[in-house]
């Protein structure tokens, strides 16, 4: 079988839902051919009336199935059907509900107003098999009941790092990585709760943001501004960085509809670096099990002030997450569930060409 994987051109999610995933497929020696592009290359009618053209011909370069990383315009919607009617199955990836970006968000205008969220949808439903991270994208995005969830994975030379808690640091850095752009609410979602461990712990402790911190300072009521590590080139620069520079981590997410169906990426990266975390009870946090769990600010302000003071206490509950990752959540152990959708989305393709020869 040969696969033709497009990617969306979006680092992050490039790295953990298309290259190292592929990496792991190739290494354990699946009888499969992957080749990947950053487009379709397609053949266009243009509009006799002056509209988007329609999409006539795609090519899928001789593979049995093309795998669509976050498609959201008409123009692929129009080339998965091209590609089906040419008997290739197609695999739409999905990693977020586009649809329902919160408004403040950086992309909500195009997203949500302009409807590419939408279309997104549109395209999930049409494909042989959607791939998603979690379940709750899964409901959303494959009501069709063709779909699979491949849950994010760390690759193993990131989990094999030295660890953050084999320092003995004399302050200990509480880390948030992201950005208010991209994260309107969630950091307030702690309330006060990060300042008074902060102020309790004075001398001892301090804040990092790895990413952009804009304005964190005001929306947490800080009396101190945080460090900032600005965005790194790569992604395994990122979480080397992780690693390196925080103690503590914090994944604040308030509960919308939005971040119901997002992944346990950030509480993954942080078990995989060693860094004990205190976190927001997602569904996806709480299906992953790891981390301090805090509904409120005495919730945040208890768990942070604790791991501050207890270095003993931070290990036990680090060295547990790191073991239950290098365990279950390794690249290695999802690669499998990749291919066995791309053999499904073949098998639906070729049930749909004979039902209608």
């Amino acid at each position: 079988m040969k696969v033709l994987v497009m990617h969306a051109g979006q680092d992050a999610q490039d790295y953990y839902r298309v290259r190292e995933p592929l990496q792991a497929i190739r290494e354990g020696g699946f009888d499969v051919e992957i080749e990947t592009v950053r487009g379709i290359a397609t053949t266009v009618r243009p509009s006799t009336t002056g509209g988007e053209g329609e999409v006539v011909a795609a090519d899928a370069r001789g593979a049995d199935v093309v795998v669509l990383q976050l498609p959201k315009t008409d123009a692929m919607l129009q080339t998965i059907r091209v590609l089906q009617a040419d008997g290739v199955a197609v695999v739409v990836e999905m990693d977020d509900l586009l649809s329902a970006v919160p408004f403040g968000h950086l992309a909500h205008l195009a997203l949500v107003r302009k409807g590419m969220g939408r279309k997104a949808s549109e395209c999930a439903r049409a494909a042989d098999v959607v791939t998603t991270t979690t379940p709750a994208l899964l409901e959303e995005y494959a009501p069709h009941g063709r779909g699979l969830v491949v849950p994010n994975a760390i690759p193993r030379r990131i989990a094999e790092l030295p660890p953050a808690y084999e320092r003995t640091p004399e302050v200990v850095t509480v880390g948030w990585t992201g950005s208010v752009v991209t994260h309107p609410y969630d950091l307030q979602e702690m309330g006060t709760g990060l300042q008074q461990a902060l102020a309790s712990t004075r001398g001892s402790s301090r804040f990092m943001v790895i990413g952009q911190k804009l304005n964190s300072t005001q929306l947490l009521g800080l009396t101190e501004e945080p460090a900032e590590l600005p965005w790194l080139d790569s992604v395994d620069e990122y979480a080397t960085a992780v690693g390196e520079n925080f103690d503590i981590g914090i994944a604040p997410l308030r509960i919308d509809r939005f971040n119901t169906c997002k992944s346990w990426l950030k509480a993954l990266e942080y078990s995989a670096r060693g860094v004990p975390f205190v976190r927001s009870p997602s569904a996806e946090y709480e299906r992953l099990g790891l981390g301090w769990r805090a509904k409120s600010a005495k919730d945040w302000s208890k768990g942070l002030s604790t791991f501050i003071r207890d270095r003993d206490r931070r290990t036990e509950s680090a060295v547990q997450a790191r073991e239950v990752v290098l365990d279950r959540h390794l690249t290695e152990h999802t690669a499998e569930l990749w291919v066995t959708a791309w053999r499904r989305a073949a098998d639906h393709r070729a049930r749909s060409l004979r039902k209608y020869a």
